[in-house]
């Protein structure tokens, strides 16, 4: 996901869905006011243009892995 420092999460909501859609069709458990409050700790801090990994295990574990974009000089 793109993150924009003025903006948040580019396409939060749209996000969320795909990913609910996908770990539901999986079987595995989701719980979307998890991840949004775990998205909104992992970007709360960040005052650059970044991109926004979530990871769902089976057991509905999260993983968020956050990566500044390089900007050109």
């Amino acid at each position: 996901m793109a993150f924009d420092p003025l903006a948040g999460l580019v396409d939060l909501e749209d996000h969320i869905a795909t990913i609910r859609a996908d770990a539901t069709a999986r079987g595995y458990p989701f719980d979307r006011h998890a991840v949004r409050n775990e998205l909104q700790a992992a970007t709360f801090r960040l005052r650059g243009a970044s991109t926004v990994r979530l990871l769902v295990s089976p057991t509905g574990a999260l993983a968020i892995e956050v990566t500044p974009v390089e900007t050109q000089p």
